[in-house]
């Protein structure tokens, strides 16, 4: 018994590979189909191992603040001061760290470019990965891509005079383009940075925001689940001529076990070759990661090795995936010994049992996402890792049912359909057996739900990060400066910047004992601004209605060395925090060192790279306050190119697949066609019925996108914050419908090969 199913088993991988013409076509078109989902399945699962490799790299990279008890530790063993000192982690000590060092910034075109500004203070020298020595003031080194900036464009260049003397290895940057820098730090500026270990850091948390992960689980499901679909639809191919060769084995007195055998052997070689294919494919397109990268996502090629253990299932899901989805085809039909007998379903007969797991899908996805929304706001919800988990997870659930539940509605739709003319009723008689292209176009309308959903939750998402940072006005940009920061030459320099209409210095001194006391120093123009004074005079006090920090009159506080008493202060309706007090008659306040500066001047981002770049060739510290605002919607901006990246590979995927299955199709009814062309059917009419084939379950499938996607936004985000760009919304449904209906066209060159009288020939 056992040497029979293997004979069997080998007698399906015979036929698979030592066919026809049309067999090894056949075999052909089913292990690219596969093995381009082979190539997709083993880039989602490097993606973690990707990552992981980058975070290393950063930390490897980090400044190592913790406390410095001795050289040694530097080169040997960096954790021994850890262990030596088991407390909270402290600064360094200044008298014994090797190097002085601060992270700074510089904005470009709406880019961020990130670099450390590094001076040597004891006798070692540590060095951060991929760079060979230290850089001296005036002095810098750069990564590639920065190189290739400051040698092409003069605004970056102006952002670094200094003298280039090497490039960052791949070993120090996170990702191939990275703009990253290391410079010497300016004397001047020493006392400004922070004393240093080295570089280096072990133990860090995750910086992603829930709300992100709670984006890029939902984006993860609505990428995997139409990948899914497309791999399963790739093992169906030319599913019609394996079943009349099963026929014609079962009439030469094969039982019903063998057939089920050999077909499971058919099957598996197309998957396996498939999955060889795809493995040979990813390998050979890995080096094209360095070159490629969408929205500030990439890879190096080194990264992208897959999870060995999602490897293995890979490797092993596949093929047993393909063989059980041929059985249970096999299931629907009759392979007997007079052929293959295959019932088409009508409106009366379509059973219940087949739909009740794809609503039960999307029920739940639904009732997550409800439960979740009920129990407390999105801002609550999307503060807790666990629960954006699972609101991703829910939103993935209804991505998935609503994949599952495309086929059968086409099945329904085109059971009930009693068209009048010739092309919609051969093309409806067509979709009741037909099981490829609804399948292919789920995965189509997953990727279209799923994107439209996205787009409401990234909009939220940037509005609420928006709203929790520091914001203001549109033509008002503040800088941090630092104490030791030049203010002087820094105002010099702003004055140089066409549309600069006002400089305001900002002093803040703020105590917490033995008195809680916040005072704000500045000039009577940005403290109308700021409190909406029209009689400030110098030397004048206000203070908010409800604002907190305000010392009492007379209270004795002590600033930049100085005593000075709070005078009394006029109430103003507000609510800022500290007392304000109008600069230009008190020495005390006035020998304070500013801690901001408010610019006014245009409001447009031109301006603001303009202003970044005349402060940054004073002192790269200075930054706009609005960058933590911007550093997280570089988060969201990076998970949408990583989206429109997953959605634009799974819609071309898609294409293949559509393509595939409406040419298959054309291919096993070609004797079919012939003969409605030999009784006098025009042509015309047939190439009407195919793109009306395409045409019905494209429109259902539109027709149900778009109603899921939005409403699985509506169910996870506040009512009052419900926005759509139908603008965006139709271009979307539009080019998906372009796309599909392209297909479709590109099967009429099949279609007139197939209506030729050779067609009317049978095996």
């Amino acid at each position: 018994m056992n040497k029979r199913w293997a004979a069997d088993l080998v007698l399906g991988v015979r036929l698979a590979v030592g066919g026809s013409r049309t067999s090894w076509a056949r075999l052909a078109l089913t292990a690219t189909g596969v093995g381009l989902g082979v190539v997709v399945l083993l880039l989602a699962a490097s993606i973690g191992p990707a990552r992981e490799a980058k975070s290393e790299r950063v930390q490897a990279a980090a400044l190592d603040q913790q406390r410095y008890t001795g050289p040694h530790h530097t080169d040997t063993d960096p954790g021994a001061a850890q262990r030596a000192d088991p407390g909270t982690p402290q600064r360094a000590d200044p008298a014994g760290a090797p190097l002085r060092a601060r992270e700074v910034a510089v904005s470009w075109q709406g880019r961020r470019i990130l670099g450390v500004e590094v001076a040597a203070t004891g006798t070692d020298r540590p060095t951060p990965p991929g760079v060979g020595r230290l850089p001296a003031p005036g002095e810098v080194v750069v990564s590639p891509e920065l190189l290739h900036l400051i040698q092409t464009d003069d605004s970056v260049r102006a952002r670094f005079p200094e003298r280039v003397i090497g490039v960052i290895a791949d070993a120090g940057l996170p990702r191939p383009k990275s703009l990253l820098f290391y410079a010497g730090l300016p004397d001047a500026l020493t006392a400004d940075a922070t004393p240093t270990a080295g570089f280096g850091v072990t133990g860090t948390g995750s910086t992603l925001l829930p709300a992100y992960r709670l984006l890029m689980v939902s984006a993860i499901g609505a990428l995997l689940v139409p990948l899914g679909i497309f791999v399963l639809v790739a093992t169906r191919l030319g599913a019609t001529g394996r079943g009349r060769r099963l026929a014609a084995i079962r009439l030469v007195g094969a039982s019903r076990a063998q057939v089920r055998w050999i077909a499971s052997g058919e099957i598996l070689t197309g998957a396996v070759l498939g999955l060889f294919v795809g493995v040979a494919l990813f390998f050979a397109a890995r080096p094209l990661a360095r070159f490629v990268e969408v929205e500030g996502v990439g890879f190096f090629p080194t990264d992208l090795l897959p999870d060995p253990l999602l490897g293995a299932l890979i490797g092993l899901g596949v093929p047993v995936v393909a063989v059980l989805a041929a059985l249970v085809a096999l299931r629907t039909v009759d392979v007997g010994p007079l052929g293959l007998v295959q019932a088409l379903a009508t409106a009366a007969d379509v059973p219940t049992r087949r739909a009740w797991w794809r609503f039960a899908l999307v029920g739940a996805g639904a009732a997550v996402l409800v439960a979740i929304s009920v129990a407390g706001s999105f801002r609550e919800a999307v503060a807790d890792a666990t629960t954006a988990v699972l609101l991703g997870s829910g939103i993935a659930l209804v991505l998935a049912g609503t994949g599952a539940v495309l086929p059968w509605l086409v099945g329904r739709v085109a059971a009930g359909m009693r068209p009048e003319g010739v092309a919609p009723m051969l093309a409806a008689r067509g979709l009741r057996a037909d099981t490829g292209v609804p399948r292919v176009l789920s995965g189509v309308v997953v990727v279209l739900a799923g994107s439209l959903a996205l787009q409401v939750l990234l909009g939220v998402a940037a509005r609420l990060t928006a709203e929790s940072a520091l914001d203001s006005d549109a033509d008002r940009w503040v800088l941090d400066v630092s104490a030791h920061t030049p203010v002087r030459s820094l105002e010099e320099a702003i004055a140089l910047i066409g549309g600069v209409r006002r400089v305001s210095e900002v002093r803040a001194h703020q105590q917490a004992s033995p008195v809680s006391a916040l005072v704000v120093s500045t000039d009577c123009a940005e403290l109308s601004e700021r409190l909406g004074v029209t009689d400030c005079a110098p030397g004048a006090a206000y203070r908010t209605a409800t604002g907190r920090d305000v010392p009492a009159p007379g209270t004795q506080l002590t600033i930049d060395g100085r005593p000075w008493a709070v005078p009394a202060a006029k109430e103003v309706p507000g609510s800022a925090n500290g007392l304000f007090v109008a600069s230009g008659s008190d020495p005390a306040l006035a020998s304070a060192p500013p801690s901001e500066l408010v610019v006014v001047g245009d409001p447009d981002q031109a301006f603001a790279d303009r202003l970044l770049a005349a402060t940054g060739r004073v002192d790269r510290g200075v930054a706009l306050t609005s960058e933590f605002r911007d550093i997280q919607v570089e988060l969201f901006t990076s998970l949408r190119g990583g989206v429109i990246g997953g959605s634009v590979l799974l819609v071309l995927l898609a294409v293949v697949g559509l393509a595939a299955a409406a040419v298959d199709q054309v291919w096993e009814r070609r004797r079919h066609t012939a003969v409605l062309t030999a009784n006098g059917v025009p042509r015309r009419v047939l190439a009407a019925a195919a793109v009306w084939q395409s045409a019905i379950p494209t429109a259902l499938g539109l027709g149900l996108a778009v109603p899921v996607g939005l409403g699985t936004a509506w169910l996870v985000v506040p009512v009052e914050r419900f926005h759509v760009d139908w603008a965006e919304l139709a271009t979307t449904v539009a080019m998906a419908a372009f796309v599909v209906l392209a297909v479709s066209l590109c099967t009429l060159p099949a279609l007139r090969h197939a209506i030729r009288p050779e067609g009317l020939r049978t095996e």
